[in-house]
């Protein structure tokens, strides 16, 4: 499935002296990551695109995947460095794959791609089919006379041309059947030339490029491809966030390329108000701001990364001599105070011979490594006081962090609280994903009354369960409880040290965190304004409190 040589071409792209031996190793180990990322994609996701049963020969369906797969949804463009081998390898793909990447919604495709991970994979399953079905229509002479709509007129040098590429095409599929090996090296392809008595892959392409108004037929044939595209595109631009929500809350369904097809789905009311959730909290750069910071991530290298080093300056190890001022020591300094001494002074410099301080001290011997935070439980006052804006804000807080969550692969747990007999929870986690539910909760209208008690000992006995120890908890409330249960809170004191948990109070249109004072690490204010442009209501963020 994988040509390594003809990808690995593209490393030498940079002269053995530009960069270092540390440099190159990170290239290599870039380029192998892509390399079984794209193997794992063709092997899952692009499965039945690829298996699907077609004239075109498995193994240039493949590799047409493979390049599609890399130049767009892992943006790693392919520099043709050794045409005759593309050739050799891809065949009539070649005069098509050029067009496609000049082609104006090309960069278009893999900018969305580049943003969203799930449309970039919807656009491979949508194009993939696309360019097979153009190459099998046209490998026929039969189906010649049925694509006067797609070429506008029929004329001689047409005739010509269509000619020409139904042959490279026939070609290329004959080759690609008779000579397949597990490399696909150029040796097979020559050899099976050879054999077949055809005239060479390689200048039958050449040929077919050298001809006049080659171009303008290959604009013709692929206008229809470009139509769909650019509807695709038009359609991921208006609902990428949409649809990327809908990957992550569903991670094993195959979405359909067409969001108007999502909408037809049962829960269209749904995907509606998330959509709203969405650009209610995009709109909110405070918002933004505070669940952003929460759902950091930390640079924690371990402890075998660190060693004692030179390019540590944190420790004295002995006096030397050297040319360096940077660690001088005082009496050398004081040369420069005498005229006589400082001749002194410049000449030891020179000659290396400077009394310095050689430092030591701890260095790491790497890049730190990124340490994802732990799971999160998100506890949500649905009480009748959070009606309105406040519910608005708090619905597009937890949406935002369970993409935030789900998208880092952290497991999420939102536990929703009001009277003692109101309660529900919902867990996003790899175990338990239970996203209905969730939509459901954005259609969920607030009402009843609050009882902190109750939600305080939800949360204690959610962070006790395996899959949540560690976590940190987000509490969103107006505040306008108290919190009467002494138990509890000594409980919570006494989980927070144990599991090395956090607690962030995010309280809309109130003074005060009220009881959640006594346990929260951060508690963040916030106040709803309307927006002077008359586009709704706006979050403002009034005051932040850390508890030392």
């Amino acid at each position: 499935m994988e040509d390594s040589a003809g990808f690995l071409s593209n490393l030498d792209s940079t002269s053995p002296g530009s960069y270092s031996f540390f440099s190159r190793s990170r290239l290599w180990h870039d380029f192998l990551s892509v390399q079984r990322q794209t193997a794992i994609l063709l092997e899952g996701e692009l499965r039945s695109t690829i298996a699907y049963p077609r004239i075109i020969p498995r193994p240039l369906r493949e590799k047409i995947a493979e390049l599609i797969a890399l130049e767009i949804l892992f943006g790693q463009p392919y520099e043709i460095k050794d045409t005759e081998r593309f050739i050799e390898t891809f065949g009539a793909f070649y005069p098509i794959f050029l067009t496609l990447k000049n082609s104006r919604p090309w960069p278009k495709l893999q900018k969305i791609a580049k943003r969203s991970r799930g449309a970039g994979v919807a656009c491979l399953k949508l194009l993939l089919p696309l360019i097979y079905d153009l190459m099998e229509r046209y490998s026929t002479i039969q189906n010649r006379v049925s694509e006067k709509g797609l070429l506008k007129e029929l004329d001689a040098e047409t005739e010509a041309i269509l000619r020409e590429f139904e042959k490279i095409l026939n070609q290329t599929f004959l080759l690609r059947k008779s000579s397949y090996s597990d490399d696909f090296s150029a040796r097979s392809f020559q050899g099976s030339n050879h054999l077949s008595g055809q005239p060479d892959l390689y200048e039958s392409v050449l040929d077919f490029m050298q001809q006049d108004g080659i171009q303008a037929f290959l604009d013709g044939i692929m206008e229809g491809l470009y139509s769909r595209m650019q509807e695709f595109i038009s359609e991921m631009e208006e609902n990428l966030d949409l649809f990327d929500t809908l990957s992550l809350l569903f991670p094993g369904r195959s979405w359909s390329y067409s969001v108007k097809e999502l909408k037809k789905e049962p829960f269209y009311v749904q995907l509606k108000t998330l959509k709203s959730y969405s650009v209610f909290f995009e709109k909110n750069p405070d918002l933004r701001k505070i669940i952003n910071f929460i759902g950091r991530r930390e640079f924690e290298p371990p402890a075998e990364r660190i060693r004692y080093s030179p390019f540590g300056k944190n420790r004295i190890q002995t006096v030397r001599f050297s040319d360096s001022i940077n660690n001088l020591l005082p009496m050398e300094a004081a040369k420069l105070l005498n005229p006589s001494l400082k001749r002194k002074f410049y000449a030891d410099m020179l000659e290396g011979k400077l009394l310095s301080y050689q430092m030591l001290g701890k260095h790491y011997t790497g890049p730190p490594r990124i340490k994802p935070r732990g799971p999160m439980i998100a506890l949500v006052d649905t009480s009748g006081s959070m009606h309105g804006t406040p519910q608005t804000l708090a619905k597009s807080a937890v949406l935002a962090m369970a993409k935030l969550m789900l998208s880092q692969q952290r497991d999420m747990k939102v536990i929703l609280f009001a009277s003692t007999s109101q309660h529900l929870e919902i867990e996003l986690s790899n175990r338990k994903k239970m996203s209905e539910r969730f939509l459901n909760f954005l259609l969920y209208t607030f009402g009843g009354g609050t009882d902190f008690n109750t939600a305080l000992a939800s949360g204690l006995k959610s962070l006790k369960e395996k899959d949540f120890q560690g976590a940190d908890l987000l509490f969103i409330t107006d505040g306008k409880s108290e919190i009467s249960d002494e138990l509890v809170l000594a409980r919570w004191e006494e989980a927070k040290k144990k599991y090395n948990a956090k607690v962030y109070s995010l309280i809309v249109g109130g003074s005060g965190a009220g009881g959640l004072s006594q346990i929260s690490d951060y508690t963040y204010i916030v106040e709803m304004e309307q927006d002077p442009e008359g586009n709704g209501v706006i979050v403002k963020l009034i005051e932040t409190r850390e508890t030392e």
